[in-house]
């Protein structure tokens, strides 16, 4: 495994735990089985099936999902997708190559990059 493989992954479980204090994600290195994402995108989906689909940097996107979920970055190495509250309040960040579990209730916004 390389370096730069290893840092991410100790990136991505160091952030995700702080996530995970607030509530609200778990991470995996196995991509879903049930999230379809393409190469270079942000995506998630919640227990009713609504997703979301991002790959533009710098755009906030409003997803509308609700409950329990995934998400899944497939962006390039080195790429962090992020997550905020109704009021634009930075939530988390999920490291390029990581599925993780979390509850979309207050989740309103996400930016692929």
């Amino acid at each position: 495994m390389s370096l730069s493989r290893k840092l991410n992954r100790g990136l991505a479980a160091s952030l995700l735990a702080i996530a995970a204090t607030l509530g609200t994600a778990q991470v995996s290195d196995a991509a879903p089985a049930n999230l379809s994402c393409a190469y270079g995108h942000f995506c998630g989906v919640d227990d009713y099936g609504h997703s979301f689909d991002v790959w533009k940097c710098g755009v906030r996107v409003p997803i509308g999902l609700s409950g329990p979920g995934e998400m899944y970055n497939h962006q390039t190495p080195g790429t962090n997708a992020t997550w905020y509250y109704a009021n634009g309040q930075w939530v988390g960040v999920i490291v390029s190559g990581a599925h993780a579990y979390i509850d979309w209730t207050h989740i309103w916004y996400v930016q692929a990059c």
